[in-house]
């Protein structure tokens, strides 16, 4: 099987290439800048830089794959305006799902986030039954993502030739994260003796797990199809409480009060209005007041997901860091 993966130097995509070539498949890893790249060469590997948003730069790479895994995405929280994350997240995925079918490629497996569906609690998670919820129905990021993915199920509708697969991870934890990205949650515990938490929670998983239903999905997954890729459920508390622990490091914990955190947000969007990019918006810092939970049951059971406790993650984190 020969497999085209954009974003190739990303968390996800990186570790997916990883376990493609370990298992003998031939990969074309799509990226802006071979330079960041995180993998040693290998001879069933190409790199191809280009630029998802134009065509041309990919175009003749779709006649000679089965699949296609479409990791590249605009993800950056500081960025004002929708158009950028749309030229990326929607109509960029469009396109190369149109040249696929177009090439009759066999397989195109789309990753999306579990931020597409509505969140839930502890006693009852949020599944792929479930709408958008506030704040991430706000979030612009968000927002993208589910109009990438709408247009790809209704362009699909008709398609039988080219099975879409749609997968939907939470916050990834591992090894490879080389801008960093969600590793910075991470490194911000790092030889802190006081570690502030705002109050929420997420549901994180091992980003090997994820790589792993990834690939499975190429065999299991059904076409149309969402699935939501999810590990542990935890309170901000908990998780730094894991990291501090994997360090072997004694912090205190301080929880942050939603009071402060949404004056923060509305500095934000005050400088938001000015356009200075920044971070900081009311939207996103309440994502960190709400319990972002979601359920993997489907994963698991149609992908065979994996479910390997997140201390693994954290500790392939750290030692890829090396904070140890």
């Amino acid at each position: 099987m020969k497999v085209l993966v954009t974003g190739a130097n990303g968390l996800l995509a990186t570790n997916i290439i990883k376990l493609l070539l370990e298992s003998d498949e031939e990969v074309i890893g799509f990226l802006r800048n071979k330079n960041n790249f995180a993998l040693p060469d290998h001879r069933s590997l190409r790199l191809v830089e280009g630029d998802i948003t134009k065509p041309s730069t990919y175009r003749h790479l779709l006649s000679s794959v089965d699949c296609i895994i479409h990791v590249a995405a605009l993800t950056g929280q500081n960025i004002i305006d929708y158009a950028k994350y749309d030229a990326v997240n929607n109509i960029a995925t469009k396109e190369i799902y149109e040249g696929a079918i177009e090439n009759k490629v066999e397989q195109f497996i789309y990753v999306s986030t579990a931020n597409c569906f509505g969140y839930g609690s502890l006693a009852e998670p949020g599944d792929e039954s479930i709408a958008i919820r506030a704040p991430f129905s706000k979030s612009l990021y968000a927002k993208s993502k589910l109009a990438g993915q709408n247009n790809l199920l209704e362009i699909a509708k008709n398609e039988e030739t080219t099975k879409l697969v749609i997968l939907n991870p939470t916050f990834m934890i591992g090894a490879y994260d080389t801008k960093p990205s969600s590793g910075r949650l991470v490194l911000s515990a790092y030889k802190k003796r006081v570690i502030f938490y705002p109050p929420g929670g997420k549901s994180f998983i091992n980003v090997k797990d994820a790589a792993v239903a990834v690939i499975n999905a190429i065999r299991l997954g059904k076409h149309r199809q969402y699935y939501i890729l999810s590990g542990e459920n935890l309170s901000y508390l908990d998780f730094y409480k894991k990291v501090t622990l994997q360090l072997h490091q004694k912090s205190f914990f301080i929880p942050i009060p939603k009071y402060v955190l949404y004056a923060v947000g509305c500095f934000g969007n005050m400088l938001r209005f000015f356009k200075i990019q920044t971070d900081i918006s009311i939207t996103n810092v309440k994502t960190l007041c709400v319990n972002n939970y979601y359920s993997n049951r489907k994963a698991v059971d149609q992908l065979k997901l994996p479910k390997n406790p997140i201390e693994h993650g954290i500790d392939e984190a750290i030692e890829w860091f090396k904070l140890k």
